[in-house]
C-alpha cells in the first residue's frame, strides 16, 4: 500500500493479474480477523477474571451474576454478518464491474430451468437540499432530513465537501413492514467550481433483501445469464418449526414465474437482518473534503461513494449484484427441493455429411467415355469422321488431333465444338 499511496488507483498490481480493489478488501478483511482474534481472546479471558473469587478477595464489590456469562460470551463472538459479505461490500462500494459467477458446464454447452435465489436489490433516488446563508459571514449551510455540511464558503471556489449518513430513510423507511431493508443512507454532495459555481446534490440510497429469477445457459463456451422476474414483498413473523425466531418471510410470490414449488418459503431470520443494518450503518458514515491538491476522507469506502455521485444508479446496482453474489455463494438451502434445478449439458460430436452429387459427377467423370454419350459434337467433326466408325483407330486419327472446347449451350445441353485456327482445323 505504501507504494501507492498518494497514486492514482491502478487497475491491476504489479503487472498481475490481480485487481487493486480486490487486494484490499483481502488485507482489509486479514487485519480485521486478526484484530478480532485478539480481542476476542481477551474478552474470553474476561469473564473468568470477572467471576472468579479472587476478584473478590482484592476488595471489588461488584458482584458477578451468572447472566454476566452470557455478556461476556456475546461480546466475545462476532455478532455481524459473515467475513464474505463483508469483502462483497467492500469489493462493491469501491469496485466498477459486476460480479458474474461461472457456471459449471464441461461440455461447453448447457441449459437449466428457471432458478430463483434470494438476492439484493438497490436504488437512489434524490432528495430536497435546504441552503440557508449568512450574509454577514458570507457561508452556507446545506441540510437534508438527517445530513448536514455547515459554514460552506460562498466566494471559495475550486473545492467540494461531502457527507453521508445513515437513515431512517423518506423514499425508502427502513421500518417498511412490506419490505426487508438493511440498508439506507442519504448523501450530501457540494461542490464550487469556476466555471460551474455551485453545485448541490442530495440523495438517499436503500439496500433491501429481493427474490430474482434467472435465465443461465452456456453455448459454445460462453455464459448467458439474465434476471427474468425480480420480487420485495415480505412481511415480518414469527418463525415455525425449525427457525430460529423472527423472520423476514417472501409472500405473496407467483409459483410459475419464479419456476418454484408451492411450498418453497423464502426467509431472512431478524438476526442476520440486525446484524447487516449495524454493519451497513458502521460505513455508510462519514465525510470527504477535496480540493485542487488535497482529499481527506474518514475512510476509502466514503471517499469510493463521494466519487460515485455523478453515477449512483450503476454504482448501487454493481453493489447489490456483488451481495446477490455472495448470497447466491453462501445461501443456506434446506429441504430436498434442489433436484428441481438440475440442468442439461450438450456436447458437439463430428457430423458426416456426403455430398453425393459431387461424388457421383466425379465416378461419371472418371468412369471414361460414358459422359460423352450425352455431349453434342460439332457437325464438322462428325463429317471428319466418316467411314472411320467402323475401322480400327479411324475416329482417332480423322479427327483426334483436332482443337475442341467443352461448352454449354442455351438450352443447357452440353457439347463439343471445334476451335477455330488450332492445327487440324482449319
Amino acid at each position: 500500500m505504501y507504494t501507492y499511496d498518494g497514486k492514482v488507483m491502478p487497475q491491476s498490481l504489479g503487472g498481475t493479474s490481480l485487481h487493486f480493489d480486490t487486494v484490499v478488501v483481502a488485507l482489509v478483511t486479514v487485519v480485521r480477523v486478526s484484530m478480532g482474534n485478539i480481542v476476542e481472546a481477551g474478552i474470553s479471558q474476561g469473564k473468568w477474571v470477572w467471576c472468579s473469587a479472587r476478584r473478590r478477595e482484592d476488595g471489588k464489590k461488584e458482584v458477578a451474576r451468572l447472566g454476566d456469562l452470557v455478556v461476556f460470551d456475546e461480546a466475545s463472538r462476532d455478532a455481524g454478518p459473515a467475513l464474505s459479505t463483508k469483502a462483497a461490500v467492500y469489493s462493491g462500494i469501491i469496485s466498477n464491474q459486476i460480479p458474474v459467477l461461472a457456471a459449471q458446464c464441461e461440455t461447453g454447452n448447457c441449459s437449466w430451468p428457471i432458478i430463483p435465489t434470494l438476492a439484493a436489490c438497490g436504488e437512489c433516488g434524490s432528495i430536497p437540499v435546504y441552503k440557508a446563508c449568512n450574509e454577514t459571514a458570507k457561508t452556507c449551510n446545506y441540510t437534508t432530513s438527517t445530513t448536514s455540511l455547515t459554514n460552506i464558503p460562498t466566494a471559495a471556489r475550486g473545492f467540494s465537501q461531502f457527507s453521508v449518513t445513515p437513515t431512517n430513510g423518506t423514499l425508502r423507511p427502513m421500518n417498511a413492514t412490506d419490505q426487508s431493508y438493511f440498508s439506507v443512507f442519504e448523501m450530501l454532495s457540494v461542490t464550487q467550481s469556476e466555471d460551474e459555481g455551485t453545485m448541490v446534490s442530495g440523495s438517499e440510497c436503500a439496500l433491501w433483501f429481493c427474490i430474482q429469477a434467472y435465465s443461465i445457459s452456456v453455448n459454445a463456451g460462453v455464459q448467458n445469464e439474465s434476471m427474468v422476474a425480480n420480487w420485495s414483498t415480505t412481511a415480518l413473523r414469527r418463525g415455525g418449526a425449525g427457525s430460529h425466531g423472527a423472520e423476514h418471510v417472501f409472500v405473496n410470490m407467483t409459483a410459475d414465474t419464479f419456476n418454484m414449488d408451492n411450498g418453497t418459503r423464502f426467509a431472512v431470520t431478524h438476526e442476520a437482518m440486525e446484524a447487516l443494518r449495524g454493519f451497513m450503518a458502521s460505513i455508510t458514515q462519514g465525510t470527504v473534503y477535496a480540493d485542487a491538491g488535497t482529499i481527506d476522507s474518514s475512510s476509502d469506502w466514503v471517499e469510493a461513494m463521494w466519487n460515485a455521485t455523478d453515477q449512483l444508479g450503476p454504482w448501487i446496482a454493481t453493489l447489490a449484484a456483488g451481495l446477490t453474489a455472495d448470497i447466491r455463494q453462501h445461501g443456506t438451502l434446506s429441504g430436498a427441493g434442489a433436484g428441481r434445478y438440475n440442468g442439461y449439458a450438450t456436447q458437439l460430436m463430428p457430423y458426416v455429411k456426403v455430398q453425393w452429387f459431387l461424388f457421383f459427377l466425379f465416378y461419371t467423370i472418371k468412369s471414361g467415355i460414358l459422359p460423352l454419350l450425352f455431349c453434342r459434337v460439332d457437325e464438322r467433326i462428325r463429317d471428319r469422321v466418316g467411314d472411320g466408325m467402323d475401322e480400327p483407330g479411324g475416329v482417332g486419327e480423322r479427327v483426334g488431333h483436332i482443337g475442341v472446347a467443352l461448352y454449354r449451350a442455351e438450352d443447357g445441353q452440353w457439347g463439343f465444338r471445334a476451335v477455330e485456327g488450332v492445327e487440324g482445323m482449319v
